[in-house]
C-alpha cells in the first residue's frame, strides 16, 4: 500500500531557459518570504504569496535588474538583509560575459540607500555595483557578521 503524501502541487511557472539550484534565493523580506530564481538567459523571476480576500494567492514577476547584457549567463544569485543598524536587502548576482574570444565573469551587488526603499526589489534592482572577477563564482553565498 502506498503512502499518501501530504504535499500537493501549489503553482506552476515555466522558464525560458534552464537553471539550477545555484540560481535561486530566499529574500529575507519583511512578512512573508520570497524567492528569487534566475535563469542562465539572464531572467530573474520574484515568486511570493500574496493576501487576497483571506487567502493566499501565489505570484510570480519578472524582476529587471540593471547591467546584465542580454547575451550574459546568469551562474548563481544570493539574497541577504544587512546587519542592523542599516536595514535593507542586497542581492548579489554572477554572471558569464562571452566577448568572443574568452568568457568574463563578474559580480553584481544590488542595493538601495534611500530611505523606505531598503526593501523594495525594484528600486534595488536598479542600483548596481558592478564588478569583474578573474575567475566564476558557481555558488555564491554569505556570512553573518556576529
Amino acid at each position: 500500500m502506498a503512502a499518501c503524501c501530504p504535499l500537493t502541487e501549489d503553482t506552476f511557472s515555466r522558464f525560458p531557459s534552464q537553471s539550477n539550484v545555484y540560481g535561486l534565493s530566499v529574500l529575507p523580506c519583511p512578512g512573508a518570504p520570497e524567492l528569487l530564481a534566475a535563469t542562465l538567459k539572464g531572467k530573474v523571476t520574484n515568486f511570493r504569496y500574496q493576501e487576497q480576500r483571506d487567502r493566499l494567492r501565489a505570484g510570480a514577476r519578472e524582476v529587471q535588474f540593471t547591467y546584465i547584457p542580454v547575451d550574459a549567463e546568469i551562474v548563481s544569485i544570493d539574497s541577504f538583509s544587512k546587519s542592523p543598524p542599516k536595514c535593507g536587502l542586497v542581492v548579489g548576482i554572477t554572471f558569464i560575459k562571452d566577448s568572443g574570444d574568452k568568457a568574463s565573469p563578474f559580480l553584481n551587488i544590488y542595493c538601495d540607500y534611500e530611505p523606505g526603499s531598503e526593501f523594495n526589489l525594484d528600486c534595488i534592482a536598479q542600483s548596481c555595483l558592478n564588478l569583474e572577477l578573474k575567475f566564476t563564482p558557481f555558488q555564491l553565498c554569505h556570512a553573518e557578521n556576529i
